[in-house]
């Protein structure tokens, strides 16, 4: 867990003892603890210094406290809120929930679930923070600000990046279509000695064979039937930089074997052309097939795949890192929406879960499609569920209709709360840590509640 940083908590409630207890009890944590009778205070606190965390009653003499949020969110956006209500409304912790609160806290307060709750809403504060620094950090040593994401996997492809860009090695780029293959081979170029000249890309599976000869050697006046004056290749025009081979699995074996050639001497003639010509590139390449699978069958060479081959990097599809799909697409979110011109703020709540749980059978390249068509679609200034394709609104309707849990009309929060907790503990056979991501609280709240219902043991049978 990252260790919790500093932080300023302004707590806003027209209750002096209420002021004063939580003052009293969160002080001595090391935070900076602010405190408000009103609304109008409050801002003018916000105002004045950056403030992590507010904790607000939802009802305020001059200002509802959801109206509060709502100010906090358009001026003070880093600013994350927490409401707390003493009249047991299911309505008022829907509608803050909604509208962007963190969390939300029923009067009167009970102590350990007031830390707890704080404590989770600091903890992720401070691995967005941490992510921001790693990414600085990376970016400072050249590697490509486009790719983004903290998760491991996606940092061991930063790490090996980093590793291999100063050298002149060739490297295999395996992966997925859509991953962002051609995006790791620029960084690799980015971050190495051949960084000022040229980056040259040719996609292999998208020319015919009978050009992409000419594609790569070039030709000379008369090679060939519309050769009306010489043409470089794209080996001669990387000369000095990268020459990024991708889907080189749809070469035929003639062209891989003067491919090879060029590689092992360091020379090729242009079609039509009886001259040798000298090459100085660094050739990184990139496929999303097994080579492996295509040597047994005949289809690759294996002597060329040795030489393209002296440093395999993979990189992982999206559904393996899904914990960087909110940074993606945040990012794709700002980009497209300054494309548009729009205001978006950002994407909601609900939204992003959506998106987490999709397969991304397109990886990368499809989160970027669906970001970019939200923002069209995007009137207000979130993305929402209504602005996703169908396939993923589907995936969340399918899945909340697997389990309906029924709230009768005049149930208190609290015990609104209990038959939620219970009836996700007994879907996900009591696992505890299961129940509380999706739930979207720690696992310590659901045992302290356990406890407090009497019911600690339940499901301790079962796996956990």
């Amino acid at each position: 867990m990252a260790a919790e940083r500093e932080s300023t908590i302004l707590i806003v409630d027209d209750d002096i003892n209420t002021l004063k207890g939580m003052k009293q009890f969160l002080a001595h944590r090391g935070r900076e603890i602010i405190v408000a009778e009103k609304a109008e205070k409050a801002l003018e606190e916000l105002g004045q210094r950056p403030v992590d965390v507010v904790i607000s009653d939802i009802r305020l003499p001059d200002m509802n406290g959801i109206q509060l949020m709502e100010e906090i969110r358009r001026h003070y956006p880093e600013t994350d809120v927490i409401l707390m209500t003493g009249y047991g409304s299911i309505q008022d912790a829907v509608e803050a929930m909604q509208k962007g609160a963190e969390s939300y806290l029923t009067k009167p307060l009970n102590p350990d679930e007031l830390e707890i709750v704080l404590s989770r809403v600091l903890h992720k504060r401070a691995l967005i923070q941490q992510n921001r620094e790693l990414l600085k950090r990376l970016n400072g040593q050249k590697v490509s600000p486009s790719i983004l994401g903290t998760s491991a996997e996606i940092r061991a492809v930063l790490k090996t990046i980093r590793e291999v860009a100063p050298t002149d090695i060739p490297v295999l780029i395996e992966g997925e279509t859509g991953t962002g293959k051609e995006l790791v081979a620029r960084a690799i170029h980015r971050a190495s000695e051949r960084s000022s000249g040229p980056f040259v890309v040719v996609n292999c599976a998208a020319l015919h064979e009978n050009l992409l000869e000419s594609e790569l050697f070039g030709h000379e006046k008369g090679a060939f039937t519309g050769a009306v004056k010489q043409k470089k290749g794209r080996f001669e025009l990387a000369t000095g930089g990268t020459l990024f081979l991708d889907e080189i699995g749809e070469m035929s074996l003639e062209t891989q074997a003067k491919i090879l050639r060029a590689l092992e001497y360091g020379t090729f003639e242009r079609l039509g052309g009886t001259q040798s010509i000298q090459t100085d590139v660094r050739v990184l390449s990139a496929t999303n097939r097994d080579l492996r699978e295509e040597i047994e069958k005949g289809a690759f060479r294996e002597d060329l795949f040795y030489r393209l081959n002296v440093i395999t990097l993979p990189v992982p599809p999206l559904r393996e890192r899904r914990e960087d799909i909110p940074v993606l697409a945040r990012a794709f979110q700002e980009r497209f929406a300054v494309a548009q011109k729009k205001e978006i703020r950002g994407i909601t709540n609900r939204a992003l879960r959506l998106l987490e749980k999709y397969p991304w059978p397109g990886n990368v390249r499809e989160l970027e499609h669906v970001i970019e068509r939200a923002v069209v679609l995007c009137g207000g200034d979130e993305i929402d569920v209504t602005h996703l394709p169908d396939q993923i609104r589907e995936l969340g309707a399918s899945e909340e209709g697997e389990q309906v849990i029924h709230l009768p009309v005049g149930i208190t929060l609290k015990e609104a709360e209990k038959t939620l907790i219970l009836k996700t503990l007994e879907a996900v056979d009591y696992h505890r840590g299961r129940a509380a991501e999706i739930l979207g609280i720690s696992k310590r709240k659901i045992e302290y509640l356990l406890k407090a219902w009497g019911l600690q043991g339940k499901g301790r049978k079962r796996k956990r």
